[in-house]
This record gives structure tokens, C-alpha cells and sequence, in this order.
């Protein structure tokens, strides 16, 4: 069976390279870059301003689905714990408000994320949790 149009030959090539990638110590190509200094979420990567930002937006465009305490049960640390903040942005940006997957701005989604840290207890820190792929794949989500 083909998936994204690639044969099984392709994904073997593909699944070869990625192991000779790691073990020449490539690195973790989920996690960044290579190279890439990695931090996690305990070493306060987000402001006290920006998850106010967040807490606003939350209650306008997620509480009328979703109680804050949703995100800070086992389910929510099981599906984000040890990987980068990245694979997070990309299932909310992607898939949130319900009614209007992707309709916010980048900023704007990542305030939020910088809420559901702040109800996790995550410490804050003096800069902003930023915006893109590359800043965020070097930030690993942790369980608290």
C-alpha cells in the first residue's frame, strides 16, 4: 500500500536513513535542530503577560468546549510529555476552536499555550514562548 504517494521502497530508504542519521549522532530529528540546545518547559520559556494573553483567548474561544482543568490531568501529560512544544502548536493550531480550526494567529495560539503551562505551574521567565517550528521543537514539554 502506497501513503503520501510513496512506495514501499521509499519509506524503507527513508526509514534506512533515519537510522544511520541517529546512530552518526544526528540527533532526534523531532526534537529541532541538530545541535539544537534543547530546554524544557521547567526553565520558564513564557512571560506572566503572555499567559494573561492566553487566559483571555482560552476563556473566549476554547471554554466553551473545554474546562481548564482538562489540560492538566494525565491524558493532557501523556499525549505532550517529553515531546517538543511544536507537536502541540501543530494539534491546536491545526484543529482549534472546533469551529474554526486555524482561524487564530500564530501569536495568538501560542498564548495559549502559554496559559495551559501557567495552569500546569510552569515557572514564567523573561521571554515570550515564541512563534515557529524551529523555537519551538528546541522546547520539550514535561510533566510537572
Amino acid at each position: 500500500m502506497m501513503a503520501w504517494g510513496l512506495g514501499l521502497g521509499a519509506w524503507v530508504s527513508l526509514s534506512l536513513a533515519l537510522t544511520i542519521s541517529l546512530s552518526a549522532g544526528g540527533g532526534n530529528p523531532f526534537l529541532g535542530l541538530p545541535g539544537q540546545d534543547k530546554k524544557s518547559v521547567k526553565a520558564g520559556v513564557y512571560t506572566a503577560a503572555q499567559s494573561d494573553r492566553g487566559q483571555v483567548l482560552f476563556r473566549s474561544k476554547c471554554a466553551s468546549c473545554h474546562a481548564p482543568n482538562r489540560f492538566t490531568d494525565d491524558l493532557f501529560y501523556t499525549s505532550f510529555a517529553g515531546k517538543p512544544m511544536w507537536e502541540m502548536f501543530d494539534v491546536i493550531s491545526d484543529t482549534m476552536p472546533e469551529d474554526n480550526p486555524g482561524s487564530m494567529k500564530p501569536e495568538e495560539y501560542v498564548d495559549v499555550m502559554a496559559y495551559l503551562l501557567k495552569l500546569n505551574n510552569f515557572p514564567t521567565g523573561n521571554a515570550e514562548l515564541p512563534v515557529g517550528k524551529d523555537a519551538l521543537s528546541a522546547i520539550v514539554m514535561e510533566k510537572p
